[in-house]
């Protein structure tokens, strides 16, 4: 299954695998895949999956059951990619410039082995593919300005 959403204004390619779409039906609660951009003293990218009541960010919904957040965020207590896979404490990394210019053009989901799996990232050619589109009314879900709160 493939959709675009928005996140901050900015779309972004969102592929499910069809074993992922099969396990989302079977779920009892939503998913929420948390996209993470980790800054500081590397930039690290990892895409969390848990419940929607655990992440203060603002979503998304892809599809049943799946929601999705973006979030820029740092490790202050660790620089260990081992520490972080873990489960080190984040905290949001304030940006100084809008948040929308490191949203990821692309997310790719998959459930293998009993595991949600996630990657995202960028790409120019998707980004103006996806511009175009939105500018021939395709329809596309979308968080609106009014939503958030950066």
């Amino acid at each position: 299954m493939k959709s675009i959403i928005h996140l901050y204004d900015s779309p972004m390619n969102v592929q499910l695998s069809s074993s992922a779409v099969r396990a989302l039906e079977s779920l009892k609660q939503p998913l929420l895949a948390d996209i993470n951009l980790i800054f500081g003293c590397m930039i690290a990218k990892r895409v969390w999956f848990k419940e929607e009541e655990s992440v203060s960010a603002d979503t998304v919904e892809v599809a049943d059951n799946l929601k999705v957040c973006f979030r820029t965020v740092r490790y202050v207590k660790t620089c260990r990619l081992s520490d972080i896979d873990n489960g080190a404490v984040s905290e949001d990394f304030p940006l100084a410039v809008d948040i929308k210019n490191f949203v990821p053009d692309w997310l790719k989901i998959d459930f293998r082995r009993g595991q949600w799996k996630g990657a995202f990232g960028f790409d120019r050619a998707i980004a103006l593919e996806n511009h175009q589109e939105d500018n021939q009314g395709e329809s596309a879900l979308s968080l609106s300005n009014a939503e958030v709160s950066i």
